[in-house]
């Protein structure tokens, strides 16, 4: 069995640990490898672990297309065997083509640096290099974590296509409870195992625990362990530790751009700009000294409102899982014409984004007459249990409104759509209906929502994941205790058993 490694960014260390881990254990020898960056690419080739029989570099792949020639009939070709109806969606997922923005940037009016015909030449590209190196290869199957580019978006729908068992990880945003699924907008195992609760009377073993989560959760709800803080730091703060950074941003500055001056492969386009990063991170920081009360309003939680948290992005979040409802301002203008005419869209910033988003964005959201913005320090569950229903993209806000009972509609594809309480808007002009819906018609069933619970817990298990993940630490992913229990998850939807077993 060959195992095909998508070694990109901070997961390129957790994927190299995987396929150790099964290597040693469940006798998985070869391995090829997708990597997404120069640094990537550095790490896998320095490791002395795992051989790969061969690697994929993205940054490779991507200058080509200036050399490229564009073959409309083979686009229209590969429009017929992988199009999402279209290829649109591959290329829209990737925020550097679509918007120039790498990672840790953000743009109120992003604007794609390529003309249409170089995204055409640039996706011939991928596709032509992507499907011969599967062919070559051969993997039975991929492992690989969020789909954010578009060599990752093609990588996992031709493998799928050629009937690769693809598996990616992700966390189930219920403690810190992770997982690996078959499909990026599920929980597959997840919905296996409901499905058989549902349709064939199957008990969970965890049911249990999930009865416990419930009460527990209604008693004293709390986002995720891994989730941003609710309280940013404040103004104060801020001012009384710039002496204390500005020493050290300053070395790390000048650090980052000798090493890019130096830099053989600065072209690299995936590679970030340290003018251009230092220039955003000090934008950002004069933005978290600023003082926002006078465009704040003070919330009325016995009033009737709708909650709408602002999202964080750009990211494959919005980009991968809702790409018709990036934009959030002129989603709130289509929520804010489909309430009640006596209804207030409460909304409130997204603790991570508080640095990002110009003061011209919030001055924009206020133009909805109906729109309220609430300061970032208000707390985000008196808003979800005090709120007449509450609207999410793809955020955890839909899950955990769901799970105090409250109507949610939510717009993008994300594993807790599931739950028959929470609708999903694909047409935006249904939404008013929907709305209206959810209000005089609400449904709940707490039966309903212990299945869902119970069966997150058996496809699960607790594993500190965005942390490795945010390290990307490969000795401290495969020395980590828990990191065997992890990949015994992969490794038991892969049919594969322990060695010495």
């Amino acid at each position: 069995m060959k195992g095909l490694i998508v070694l990109q960014r901070r997961f390129a260390g957790l994927g190299n640990a995987i396929a150790l881990e099964l290597k040693k254990n469940y006798g998985v020898i070869e391995f090829c490898g997708y990597v997404g960056t120069r640094r990537a690419l550095n790490f896998v080739k320095s490791q002395k672990d795992i051989a790969y029989s061969d690697l994929l570099f993205d940054d490779a792949l991507h200058d080509q297309y200036k050399k490229e020639r564009l073959d409309i009939e083979y686009l229209k070709e590969l429009e017929a065997e992988y199009g999402l109806p279209n290829l649109w969606p591959y290329i829209a997922v990737d925020r550097t083509l679509m918007m120039n923005i790498p990672p840790r940037e953000y743009s109120i009016s992003p604007t794609s640096p390529f003309t249409h015909e170089e995204l055409l030449r640039i996706t011939q590209v991928y596709f032509r290099a992507i499907i011969a190196f599967l062919e070559k290869e051969k993997p039975d199957f991929l492992i690989g974590s969020g789909i954010g580019s578009i060599g990752a978006r093609i990588l996992y729908n031709v493998a799928k296509k050629k009937g690769i068992k693809t598996y990616l990880t992700e966390v189930a945003r219920i403690q810190n409870r992770t997982t690996f699924t078959e499909d990026y907008a599920t929980l597959s195992g997840m919905e296996k195992i409901l499905k058989d609760i549902r349709e064939k009377g199957y008990i969970s073993p965890f049911r249990k625990d999930a009865e416990q989560y419930l009460r527990e959760f209604r008693k004293a709800p709390a986002p995720p362990s891994f989730a941003a803080s609710e309280e940013p730091r404040g103004r104060v703060k801020a001012i009384l530790a710039i002496p204390s950074h500005a020493a050290r941003s300053v070395l790390f500055a000048a650090r980052s751009i000798i090493a890019y001056i130096g830099n053989p492969d600065k072209s690299d386009y995936t590679l970030e700009n340290p003018f251009r990063a230092l220039f955003n991170k000090t934008v950002r920081k004069i933005r978290g000294l600023r003082n926002l009360n006078d465009l704040y309003d003070n919330p009325d939680l016995k009033e009737d409102f709708a909650y709408f948290p602002l999202h964080f992005e750009p990211e494959f979040t919005t980009l991968l899982y809702a790409p018709f409802y990036t934009n959030q301002i002129n989603l709130l203008w289509q929520i804010s014409k489909s309430l009640p005419v006596h209804f207030k869209i409460y909304v409130k910033e997204h603790p991570s984004m508080l640095e990002y988003r110009p003061t011209a964005y919030y001055k924009e959201l206020k133009k909805i007459p109906n729109l309220k913005l609430v300061h970032h320090k208000t707390k985000s569950f008196d808003l979800i249990t005090n709120s007449k229903i509450n609207f999410v993209i793809t955020g955890t806000t839909g899950m955990e409104s769901a799970l105090l009972k409250k109507p949610t509609i939510s717009f993008g594809d994300v594993f807790y759509n599931t739950i028959p309480s929470i609708k999903r808007c694909r047409e935006i002009e249904s939404l008013p209906e929907l709305v209206k819906e959810q209000l005089e018609h609400f449904r709940y069933n707490d039966e309903e929502i212990i299945d869902f619970l119970a069966a997150i817990f058996e496809d699960t298990i607790p594993f500190d994941y965005v942390s490795l993940w945010v390290s990307g630490n490969y000795t401290l992913a495969k020395e980590s205790a828990d990191f065997p229990k992890f990949v015994a998850v992969l490794a038991k939807k892969l049919n594969l058993n322990r060695k010495n077993q």
